[in-house]
């Protein structure tokens, strides 16, 4: 099958209802309940785009020289060239929603592609990653995916005796396994078709746990398979009032294997350990994941300067030198994100598996430092905007008897007052409002504990050229 387009996604959703429940209530179609319906619509955009004409070519590939194309994401690089053209693809996605939407169906793609790429690597369970990126791609399926196992509490290690909670074997038979427990933190899942779970790369499998070193991918209508989502930051108000949330609340749910059975062919990880924590390292995924990743906190800072420069047009202080020392911090965060996306491609190699990979270090350092300068971003908007995101008035106000009194007295020099509130209410909701909140708290863990990511950042980073260089110096002097 070619590519797909927002119809059939939808129609995906509907046909295949998955075991989805939101505050105490069990959703039997999420392309209608007031929850999820216009996020659902928001992903199915991201798919029309695949046939939009204006960029269209920039979002889908021809598949082994035939006239089947396939969404970009889902190539498997061999050239820079594959690279630029696949981070234009995420870019056009990354834009759409200001890069809000973090899981957008490409972050998994790659990772499926990385894996099957890398298939030699699966084992005795080679041909089944193969045929199932084969399957996502032909298909075109959005994937959820959950790393960490829920435990009573962070102590290492992390599955000590009595403590069973997390997702681990119960049971092996001669069509496949049984499994049983939790994991956090699935994004997107409501909105997805099938889940893929993968053994955490920071928190490692215990040596003598493994009936936790498991990896494998399953529709997410299975059987006994559960999702219980967090509270909607989709209120069911307008998308004037709320202009991010409204549309772009991709949802997070913990969910419950409830002796879940997966048949043999959809399995990628069996009883290893040390396949389970190596899995990502040796199959190169990383450099993919973060090509992606990068590319949506560009798109993010970049809407955010944007949003910042707006405001102080409005507000008539983009000359005062305070607020402009603000603003050039939102410069550098961008201008770091897109120097470190280009640098990376320019150091691309081709790696044991014959893919072009970019060069992880530029990427990893962007990835580590967006962590900590998104909050800065949000707290700069504040600034900027100070009582002007507080007294932000809604649509409604506008069509009442007391609309008059707004258009009065909240127009500016360059907005009248709707156009002007319509501004603030954008980034109200990105800084202020309990959707602006989660996404602060989402960027600061996008890639787990902050502190156990940049240590394991440190001890991998190939340190031996800088050795090299500081006693050059130290013994010159």
């Amino acid at each position: 099958m070619p590519a797909k387009n927002g119809i059939l996604y939808l129609e995906g959703l509907r046909a295949h209802p998955k075991d989805l429940w939101l505050e105490g209530e069990k959703v039997t179609d999420v392309t209608q309940h007031v929850a999820f319906s216009r996020s659902a619509d928001s992903i199915a955009s991201l798919y029309d785009m695949q046939y939009d004409s204006s960029v269209a070519e920039e979002m889908t590939f021809n598949l082994d020289d035939t006239n089947v194309l396939e969404g970009l994401s889902f190539i498997t690089p061999t050239s820079k060239e594959h690279l630029i053209q696949r981070g234009k693809m995420m870019l056009h996605w990354a834009r759409y929603s200001g890069g809000v939407l973090g899981r957008t169906p490409d972050y998994m793609n790659v990772i499926l592609m990385a894996c099957a790429a890398a298939s030699e690597f699966f084992g005795p369970y080679r041909k089944n990653i193969e045929n199932y990126f084969r399957y996502v791609m032909e298909n075109d399926l959005t994937l959820t995916h959950t790393l960490v196992n829920v435990r009573k509490n962070k102590r290492y290690p992390s599955h000590a005796k009595g403590d069973e909670l997390g997702l681990h074997l119960v049971e092996s038979k001669d069509d496949g396994i049984v499994v049983e427990g939790a994991r956090i933190l699935a994004t997107l899942a409501p909105l997805s078709d099938e889940i893929l779970v993968f053994p955490s790369s920071v928190v490692p499998t215990d040596k003598d746990a493994s009936k936790y070193a498991l990896a494998f991918g399953i529709p997410c209508d299975t059987s006994g398979l559960k999702f219980i989502c967090r509270e909607s930051l989709d209120v069911g108000k307008s998308s004037f009032d709320h202009p991010l949330s409204s549309k772009f609340d991709e949802g997070d749910a913990i969910v419950i294997f409830d002796k879940v059975f997966v048949p043999w062919e959809k399995v990628f990880i069996f009883d290893d350990v040390e396949t389970a924590n190596t899995v990502f390292s040796n199959s190169k995924v990383g450099s993919h994941i973060n090509q992606q990743i990068v590319t949506k906190n560009m798109a993010k800072a970049e809407f955010i300067f944007g949003l910042a420069t707006l405001m102080t047009e409005s507000l008539n202080t983009n000359e005062t030198p305070y607020i402009q020392a603000l603003a050039s911090e939102l410069i550098t965060i961008y201008e770091l994100s897109k120097a470190c996306l280009e640098a990376s491609i320019s150091k691309s190699e081709l790696n044991e598996w014959g893919v072009m990979e970019p060069d992880g270090a530029p990427l990893a350092a962007a990835k580590s430092s967006f962590t900590s300068a998104y909050p800065r971003m949000i707290e700069i908007l504040q600034l900027i905007g100070s009582s002007s995101l507080i007294a932000v008035p809604t649509d409604a106000d506008f069509d009442s008897d007391i609309g008059h009194y707004l258009d009065n007295y909240l127009s500016t020099d360059t907005l009248g007052a709707k156009e002007r509130t319509k501004l603030f209410r954008m980034a109200w909701d990105i800084s202020i409002s309990s959707y602006g909140g989660r996404q602060v708290l989402y960027e600061r863990f996008f890639s787990g504990d902050p502190h156990r990511t940049a240590a394991l950042s440190f001890a991998r980073y190939d340190k031996e050229q800088v050795k090299k260089i500081a006693l050059q110096i130290i013994n010159r002097v």
